[in-house]
């Protein structure tokens, strides 16, 4: 999946994607760093995990709101009979459908990331349980 083509700066919903991405970068290298990890890596917490797994979850629904923009845009009609106002909305039209297109890949996407690291954070706990009753077995505490 690619990044929205737009300009930096342009303002509106794809700047608080990028800056959500970027809090995302952030909190992992920070927490990449404190917690010993090698160079180029990243390690988390299973809630830190739960975490990043709401804020797609968030992402994915602020694309849900755009949906029923983009349908404005994919139903809009010329405003005279005129051949000029036709093919304007027909362009218009064609604009709208290949935004709802791009939001639905895009909230897949967000859906398909946040169940990732859902997924990342279970097996990160049940690794945790299973040590913790290693040790246990072998008479020793976690």
């Amino acid at each position: 999946m690619t990044t929205p083509d737009t300009p930096p700066g342009s303002g509106g919903f794809l700047d608080q994607l990028g800056d959500a991405v970027g809090d995302l970068g952030k909190l992992a290298h920070a927490t990449g760093s404190s917690a010993g990890a090698p160079s180029g890596g990243y390690s988390f917490e299973p809630d830190q995990l739960n975490e990043i797994a709401r804020e797609w979850d968030d992402l994915a629904e602020a694309y849900t709101g755009d949906i029923l923009l983009a349908e404005r845009l994919a139903r809009v009609e010329g405003p005279g009979a005129e051949y000029a106002s036709g093919d304007n909305a027909l362009c218009v039209r064609q604009s709208g459908e290949a935004l709802l297109s791009a939001l639905w890949s895009r909230i897949e996407y967000c859906r398909s990331q946040a169940e990732k690291f859902r997924a990342a954070a279970g097996q990160y706990a049940e690794a945790e349980a299973s040590a913790g009753d290693q040790i246990g077995n072998q008479g020793g505490s976690l």
